[in-house]
């Protein structure tokens, strides 16, 4: 009797261990499960968070990439869209910030800080504008001189030709992007830089040509490499001096060059360029326009696919100008690419900043002033008559008449 009933205690506390352990596991298990839920539930919520600072980005790089001027309607207000720094030189100090509207607009006594609304619609609006947040754009800045002042030539600039691409000398702005996501209790906040899609022209004078070139009458056409700001009429002649007042320190060209035919220069056309004012040896090679542009041919299918205009009826002629065919222009104006497939004349008094490409022949009458640069792979014809007609080599003015065309492009990405 004493052995059983020693026997029916000792099962008694072994199952009361066993009941206890299960409910001790059972217990870890809930709980195990229910951070597993929380820890699930937050990274669920930050992944969300990420997705909406990814779109406040998209949304930065989206109206980077506008042209000045494209007004919209969201919200009920009616704004320019386009995020720019339109001062000339950049204002080292300019930033950007975009908010949600609920109530009055926000505003800044520093001329240099402006605000502009969330082109998302304020019902449906992902959560990177959070009261009190911001999604702010502004020009990367490093204090080269370390006196803590933003200079306009401590603005970083990338230019794919460089090495290092970012330098401040060349190039297209780099832009700083911050903005915070949320969703419930969690926040991302990334760092974004970003800048157009880097291209690097190759523009070789103030004319190249793959055949000969006539100049007659009275005109100036240098070399020199001249500031994007060069006044319009400035020349060598009867304007403004174009030299020294309005010339990069380097990246001088001549101001003719052709791959081994001649100049014929007749009248008082006054040229000048470096180390020389023509160039007619015959080892000059003569670049495509992919080449030109220093980008690759898919690049410039979709340039031309896209093209502002396929005729030269507008004026100002401002973008990508490609015209299948041959072209005309009387007393014309504008900016950007002029591509001609065929031939083009141009006359009167014309006007353009940035790059000529024609793959026919080129003649020229009249008094135009051009800045930037002319590439035409048949026969160069310029007949000039009185005033002061001037063709001005710029690299500086071809990069930024051209860079509006292309789409900004992300060069770093950082969580913060």
């Amino acid at each position: 009797m004493t052995n059983r009933d020693t026997e029916r205690g000792s099962a008694l506390v072994i199952t009361v261990v066993m009941l206890l352990a299960l409910g001790f596991i059972t217990a870890a298990l809930v709980l195990s499960g229910a951070t597993s839920l929380r820890s699930a539930g937050q990274d669920r919520r930050g992944v969300q968070a990420q997705f909406a600072a990814e779109a406040g980005v998209r949304e930065a790089i989206h109206r980077l990439s506008l042209a000045a001027g494209t007004n919209v309607t969201v919200n009920g207000v009616t704004f320019d869209a386009a995020i720019e720094d339109t001062s000339s030189p950049l204002d080292p100090d300019w930033q950007a910030n975009v908010y949600l509207p609920s109530g009055p607009a926000p505003t800044s006594a520093d001329a240099s800080v402006v605000y502009t609304p969330t082109v998302q619609s304020s019902s449906s609006a992902l959560d990177y504008l959070r009261a009190g947040g911001r999604l702010t754009v502004e020009h990367k800045w490093r204090d080269r001189n370390g006196d803590g002042i933003r200079d306009a030539n401590e603005i970083a600039l990338y230019d794919a030709a460089q090495m290092p691409p970012e330098n401040f000398d060349s190039g297209s702005v780099i832009e700083v992007i911050e903005v915070s996501g949320y969703q419930g209790d969690a926040r991302r906040r990334v760092r974004v830089e970003a800048t157009r899609f880097p291209f690097s022209p190759n523009v070789t004078a103030a004319i190249a040509s793959d055949r000969g070139v006539d100049v007659r009458g009275n005109v100036s056409i240098c070399g020199h490499n001249h500031l994007a700001t060069t006044p319009e009429g400035t020349d060598l002649g009867t304007g403004p001096a174009c030299s020294p007042t309005y010339d990069e320190t380097d990246g001088h060209q001549p101001a003719i060059r052709t791959t081994g035919d001649d100049v014929d220069r007749r009248g008082s056309s006054d040229l000048n360029g470096y180390p020389a004012a023509t160039d007619t040896s015959s080892s000059n090679g003569f670049g495509s326009l992919a080449e030109t542009l220093g980008v690759t041919q898919d690049v410039v299918d979709q340039l031309l696919a896209n093209a502002d205009h396929t005729t030269t009826a507008a004026d100002p002629l401002d973008g990508i100008t490609y015209v299948s065919g041959d072209a005309s222009i009387n007393n014309g104006s504008g900016s950007g690419l002029l591509y001609v497939t065929g031939d083009l004349r141009t006359t009167g008094n014309f006007v353009w900043r940035g790059l000529i490409y024609v793959e026919g022949d080129y003649s020229i009458s009249g008094t135009p002033w051009i800045l930037g640069g002319i590439m035409v792979r048949g026969h160069s014809d310029y007949a000039f008559s009185g005033g002061s007609p001037a063709i001005l080599y710029s690299l500086d003015a071809i990069r930024l008449a051209l860079e509006s065309s292309f789409d900004y492009v992300v060069l770093s990405w950082k969580e913060l």
